[in-house]
């Protein structure tokens, strides 16, 4: 089984970088171990621009699509054996004026599968000398099933923005009552982060 990971937009915070942070950049969805020689990642500092329930959640991403996480969600995926993630110090303001909490992470996910089902789904998409190289929007989502060697947490490739999980991770997730998570069946995804009434 597999599930779309997103921030709950009901109580999970939207972050931006503050003014002292160290990276603007949008490093975050590539995929890719992040050089730090050429991204200074010293001070990871974030603001919330909505903070829905008063409170810091589990789980939230930035405006540069980068997942912050509570040090209670790092320890249960660590816990759980997950290896493809490598994780920054950060902390976050909950107003302006605010101390900054420490206690958070800046997560990096190693790792884009290619799984979209490209037959079933429909996409607006980019096609470049016969071959598909990205997609803009999707409209309706199909997921193949990913090679057993791949981990339970990645990025898809060509739709960078979508993190999917996988059973041992799902069973984590709905189990722990994580805050901030929202779980998406794939076929039933909004093309935002919610999920389109049957």
């Amino acid at each position: 089984m597999q599930k779309l990971l997103f921030p709950d937009l009901d109580n999970a915070p939207f972050l931006t970088s503050t003014d002292k942070g160290s990276c603007f950049e949008s490093i975050w969805e590539d995929g890719e171990i992040i050089d730090t020689a050429s991204y200074d990642l010293s001070n990871l500092e974030f603001i919330c621009e909505t903070l829905p329930i008063n409170k810091i959640t589990d789980f939230s991403v930035t405006d540069t699509g980068c997942i912050v996480i509570s040090e209670r969600l790092k320890t249960a995926l660590l816990e759980s054996g997950v290896d493809n993630l490598d994780y920054y110090p950060a902390s976050i303001i909950e107003r302006v004026g605010g101390i900054p909490k420490k206690g958070f992470y800046a997560v990096n996910i190693l790792g884009l599968v290619e799984c979209i089902d490209t037959e079933r789904s429909e996409f607006k998409g980019r096609i470049i000398d016969g071959e598909l190289r990205g997609i803009r929007r999707i409209h309706k989502l199909f997921l193949n099933t990913p090679p057993s060697n791949e981990t339970d947490i990645y990025r898809v490739k060509f739709f960078r923005r979508l993190i999917v999980i996988t059973n041992p991770l799902i069973r984590l997730f709905e189990s722990n009552k994580f805050s901030g998570v929202k779980l998406v069946e794939p076929s039933l995804w909004d093309g935002f982060s919610g999920e389109t009434s049957t």
